[in-house]
Protein backbone atom coordinates (compact mmCIF):
# COMPACT_ATOMS: atom_id res chain seq x y z
CA UNK A 1 0.00 0.00 0.00
CA UNK A 2 1.04 3.37 -1.08
CA UNK A 3 2.19 5.38 1.93
CA UNK A 4 -0.29 8.32 1.32
CA UNK A 5 -2.89 5.92 0.86
CA UNK A 6 -1.94 4.73 4.70
CA UNK A 7 -2.13 8.20 5.65
CA UNK A 8 -5.87 8.59 4.38
CA UNK A 9 -6.62 5.21 5.88
CA UNK A 10 -5.16 6.23 9.47
CA UNK A 11 -6.74 9.48 9.25
CA UNK A 12 -10.38 7.66 8.43
CA UNK A 13 -9.96 5.09 11.14
CA UNK A 14 -9.06 8.28 13.72
CA UNK A 15 -12.26 10.16 12.35
CA UNK A 16 -14.41 7.04 12.83
CA UNK A 17 -12.66 6.57 16.29
CA UNK A 18 -13.43 10.03 17.56
CA UNK A 19 -16.79 10.33 16.21
CA UNK A 20 -17.71 7.50 18.11
CA UNK A 21 -15.95 8.49 21.32
CA UNK A 22 -17.98 12.17 21.26
CA UNK A 23 -20.75 10.01 20.39
CA UNK A 24 -20.86 7.91 23.23
CA UNK A 25 -19.37 10.74 25.50
CA UNK A 26 -22.86 12.08 24.29
CA UNK A 27 -25.26 8.89 24.59
CA UNK A 28 -23.66 6.72 26.61
CA UNK A 29 -21.74 3.60 25.55
CA UNK A 30 -24.89 1.22 25.51
CA UNK A 31 -26.85 3.57 23.31
CA UNK A 32 -23.54 4.13 21.14
CA UNK A 33 -23.38 0.39 20.76
CA UNK A 34 -27.13 -0.09 19.91
CA UNK A 35 -26.79 2.58 17.25
CA UNK A 36 -23.44 0.76 15.77
CA UNK A 37 -25.64 -2.53 15.73
CA UNK A 38 -28.65 -0.92 14.33
CA UNK A 39 -26.77 0.67 11.24
CA UNK A 40 -24.71 -2.44 10.46
CA UNK A 41 -28.68 -4.11 10.38
CA UNK A 42 -29.96 -1.09 8.41
CA UNK A 43 -26.43 -1.50 6.03
CA UNK A 44 -27.72 -5.62 5.21
CA UNK A 45 -31.11 -4.58 4.88
CA UNK A 46 -30.58 -2.15 1.97
CA UNK A 47 -28.03 -4.67 0.51
CA UNK A 48 -30.68 -7.66 0.14
CA UNK A 49 -33.25 -5.10 -1.19
CA UNK A 50 -30.61 -3.90 -3.81
CA UNK A 51 -29.69 -7.97 -4.63
CA UNK A 52 -33.67 -8.35 -4.61
CA UNK A 53 -34.04 -5.60 -7.09
CA UNK A 54 -31.04 -6.55 -9.05
CA UNK A 55 -32.54 -10.39 -9.40
CA UNK A 56 -35.68 -8.65 -10.77
CA UNK A 57 -34.20 -6.94 -13.31
CA UNK A 58 -32.62 -10.01 -14.16
CA UNK A 59 -35.76 -12.03 -14.36
CA UNK A 60 -37.22 -9.09 -16.49
CA UNK A 61 -34.35 -9.14 -19.24
CA UNK A 62 -34.72 -13.12 -19.49
CA UNK A 63 -38.14 -12.85 -20.24
CA UNK A 64 -36.87 -10.27 -22.94
CA UNK A 65 -38.23 -7.03 -21.90
CA UNK A 66 -35.63 -4.32 -21.83
CA UNK A 67 -32.69 -3.44 -19.39
CA UNK A 68 -32.14 -0.42 -18.01
CA UNK A 69 -28.44 1.07 -17.81
CA UNK A 70 -29.65 4.18 -16.24
CA UNK A 71 -30.38 2.55 -13.39
CA UNK A 72 -27.04 1.31 -12.82
CA UNK A 73 -25.07 4.30 -11.14
CA UNK A 74 -28.13 4.90 -8.77
CA UNK A 75 -28.04 0.77 -7.61
CA UNK A 76 -24.37 0.89 -7.34
CA UNK A 77 -24.46 3.75 -5.25
CA UNK A 78 -27.74 2.39 -3.33
CA UNK A 79 -25.07 -0.51 -2.70
CA UNK A 80 -22.01 1.98 -1.61
CA UNK A 81 -24.62 2.99 0.96
CA UNK A 82 -25.37 -0.23 2.18
CA UNK A 83 -21.93 -1.27 2.43
CA UNK A 84 -20.69 2.01 4.47
CA UNK A 85 -23.79 1.09 6.92
CA UNK A 86 -22.32 -2.14 7.78
CA UNK A 87 -18.65 -0.57 8.32
CA UNK A 88 -18.72 0.46 12.24
CA UNK A 89 -18.43 4.09 12.63
CA UNK A 90 -20.91 7.33 12.22
CA UNK A 91 -18.80 8.81 9.92
CA UNK A 92 -19.39 6.24 7.44
CA UNK A 93 -23.14 6.20 8.81
CA UNK A 94 -23.63 9.53 7.48
CA UNK A 95 -21.97 9.39 4.52
CA UNK A 96 -24.35 5.72 3.41
CA UNK A 97 -27.23 8.04 4.89
CA UNK A 98 -26.29 11.09 2.35
CA UNK A 99 -26.08 8.21 -0.23
CA UNK A 100 -29.91 7.03 0.46
CA UNK A 101 -31.16 10.22 -0.34
CA UNK A 102 -32.35 10.56 -4.03
CA UNK A 103 -31.85 13.77 -4.22
CA UNK A 104 -27.94 13.47 -3.39
CA UNK A 105 -27.87 10.36 -5.21
CA UNK A 106 -29.07 12.31 -8.33
CA UNK A 107 -26.33 15.08 -8.10
CA UNK A 108 -23.21 12.85 -7.38
CA UNK A 109 -24.33 10.50 -10.89
CA UNK A 110 -24.91 14.08 -12.68
CA UNK A 111 -21.33 15.51 -11.22
CA UNK A 112 -19.69 12.13 -11.97
CA UNK A 113 -21.40 12.27 -15.48
CA UNK A 114 -20.12 15.51 -16.46
CA UNK A 115 -16.88 14.92 -15.68
CA UNK A 116 -16.16 11.46 -17.07
CA UNK A 117 -18.33 12.01 -20.37
CA UNK A 118 -16.44 12.02 -23.47
CA UNK A 119 -16.94 15.89 -24.09
CA UNK A 120 -16.34 16.63 -21.26
CA UNK A 121 -12.16 17.77 -21.59
CA UNK A 122 -14.02 21.33 -22.97
CA UNK A 123 -13.36 20.52 -26.99
CA UNK A 124 -16.29 20.33 -29.14
CA UNK A 125 -16.51 17.58 -31.85
CA UNK A 126 -18.44 18.35 -35.17
CA UNK A 127 -18.84 15.02 -36.96
CA UNK A 128 -19.09 15.10 -40.67
CA UNK A 129 -17.49 13.66 -43.91
CA UNK A 130 -15.03 15.38 -45.74
CA UNK A 131 -12.85 15.12 -49.46
CA UNK A 132 -10.33 15.38 -50.84
CA UNK A 133 -9.83 17.76 -54.10
CA UNK A 134 -7.25 18.08 -55.87
CA UNK A 135 -7.83 20.78 -58.38
CA UNK A 136 -5.43 22.54 -60.34
CA UNK A 137 -7.58 25.19 -60.79
CA UNK A 138 -7.62 26.26 -57.62
CA UNK A 139 -5.11 28.57 -55.99
CA UNK A 140 -2.35 27.23 -54.11
CA UNK A 141 -0.44 29.54 -51.17
CA UNK A 142 2.98 28.88 -49.45
CA UNK A 143 0.73 28.37 -46.37
CA UNK A 144 -0.86 25.31 -48.26
CA UNK A 145 -4.37 26.62 -46.92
Amino acid sequence: MKPSIRFVFAGYVLLELWATLEVAAWLGGGRTFLLLVLGGAAGIAVLRREKLALFAQLRRAVAGQEISVLQLPDRALRTAAGLLLIIPGFVSDTGALLLLIPQSRRWLIRQFSTKFSPGAGGSTIIEGDFRRVDDPVLPYTKSGV
